[in-house]
């Protein structure tokens, strides 16, 4: 027990370290522009002053979605955050959900693509499930080289039912694979450009409030291949 509370302790503060560092980045781009703006309004030209606007306003929304993760991240660890369950077809969210990612996926170059759907139903929070699929896509396009693709699929399996996002990125060591859903994972290799934030954090504690399962392993292209897997509801209607 004591071994316990010495490795929690240091996962605490590593956290704290982590978090304390990707706070200040923006914080400091912020500050670092409007300082900028500030000293030399009278010489800059429109386009100048827009640029620097426009860059300091997307370090704001980047800041302002780390912490709703942090937020989002403390009440699923501290289980404030229940899933309020109900049966639904999981293909059918999925297809929503990249539809939604698609402006994204042209932006970088990189092709979103289902490969195969089973009809199966869960039991879960629709809600919850989406922002599951939404940090998985998210992460997959981000570690996407351009013309590369990303392909879904969801699978029915006994008891559950599988979805399943896999990227053509550099992939991961699989020393690493056991830490990549560890808040601020960043391989020791930087195999993977910069780190994975939050998102497969908060996908880990989101699916097992659901008593599901998720894993991640080398893909078949190279890459992350990410399965999930939830509760299938055998209700009848």
């Amino acid at each position: 027990q004591l071994d316990l509370l010495k490795h929690k302790d240091a996962q605490r503060r590593q956290l704290v370290a982590q978090v304390s560092h990707d706070l200040r980045t923006p914080l400091a781009s912020i500050q670092g522009y409007i300082e900028a703006l500030r000293m030399k309004q009278d010489t800059l030209g429109a386009d100048e002053r827009a640029r620097l606007l426009d860059v300091a306003l997307a370090e704001s929304h980047r800041l302002g979605r780390l912490v709703e993760e942090l937020f989002e991240l403390a009440a699923l660890d501290a289980r404030e955050k229940q899933p309020k369950t109900e049966p639904f077809v999981v293909a059918e969210l999925l297809h929503d959900v990249v539809q939604k990612h698609h402006p994204e996926a042209e932006r970088t170059g990189v092709t979103l693509s289902i490969v195969s759907v089973s009809p199966a139903r869960v039991l879960a929070d629709i809600a919850m499930t989406e922002r599951v699929l939404d940090n998985l896509i998210s992460n997959a396009i981000s570690h996407s080289p351009t013309g590369t693709e990303v392909t879904l699929s969801v699978a029915g399996r006994e008891g559950g039912a599988e979805i399943t996002v896999a990227d053509a990125g550099p992939g991961i060591d699989n020393k690493d694979l056991e830490h990549v859903f560890e808040p601020f994972y960043q391989a020791a290799d930087a195999s993977r450009s910069g780190h994975v934030g939050l998102g497969l954090a908060i996908a880990r504690d989101i699916v097992a409030a659901h008593d599901g399962l998720i894993a991640a392993e080398a893909g078949e292209r190279g890459g992350l291949r990410v399965t999930v897997r939830l509760p299938v509801f055998f209700g009848g209607g």
